[in-house]
């Protein structure tokens, strides 16, 4: 079996057993993504993150940014797992950051929110939203994932897994090759395969040949959230 066919394999087996990133998730909003994927002559990884807000989780808890994370090298089961789930904001004071009572809506009443430790002040204009492209549901109150999106636009690189902790759950010394903030997914709720993918197609070449310059995509990204409108409507 040559590499890209291992590589293809894996994630065609991770996504039958429901552990391969499908970003019209129904019960996750959708907010923002990335891939990052290493490799050298024995070894290759794919770290996929999945950025959105869960609302059974609700407030802080609902947002965070899950990596599926696959290769031949992981001391662990490829896909993701609790500990791949990374917890991106919490509240800066006091009071907090969500309505007490309703706690997937922004407090009206706070002034200041934390992103991976940096105090930062809450974003209650909803003008913002608007000029961001961000339509928001309610006429007086502002939703978590809205808000979570607005932070995918201005703060992404701050919700997004440092190099740190992908290195805490692959090989240090693997080297990274490619990096993508957007490109063209699957739609696997729509039955496609990863292996049925252009994307994943051209990156189990650039695993298995060392030449990032295979990766030439001829589809739009689609990762962006608003490609997926069926996300969280279980």
């Amino acid at each position: 079996m040559s590499r890209t066919e291992e590589i293809l394999n894996q994630l065609d087996k991770c996504n039958a057993d429901y552990v391969f990133p499908m970003l019209d998730n129904g019960y996750i909003y959708p907010a923002g993504a990335k891939l990052t994927a290493y490799r050298d002559s024995l070894r290759w990884v794919i770290v996929i993150e999945d950025i959105g807000f869960n609302y059974r989780g609700g407030g802080h808890n609902g947002i965070c940014n899950c990596l599926h994370i696959f290769g031949n090298c992981l001391s662990y089961e490829p896909g993701t797992k609790d500990e791949n789930f990374l917890s991106l904001t919490d509240d800066a004071s006091n009071i907090p950051t969500f309505d007490e009572e309703e706690y997937f809506f922004l407090n009206p009443n706070c002034t200041h929110f934390t992103l991976r430790n940096k105090v930062l002040p809450l974003y209650l204009d909803r003008d913002l939203y608007k000029n961001s492209g961000i339509s928001l549901e309610d006429e007086t109150k502002i939703n978590a994932f809205e808000f979570l999106r607005l932070l995918d636009l201005l703060h992404h690189d701050d919700l997004v897994a440092t190099e740190r902790e992908i290195r805490d759950r692959i090989p240090f010394d693997i080297p990274k090759i490619i990096e993508l903030n957007d490109w063209f997914h699957p739609d696997v709720a729509g039955g496609e395969l990863p292996s049925q993918n252009e994307t994943f197609i051209q990156l189990a070449k650039v695993l298995e040949t060392g030449h990032g310059e295979i990766y030439r995509p001829g589809n739009k990204p689609n990762t962006n959230w608003r490609n997926w409108p069926d996300g969280e409507t279980l």
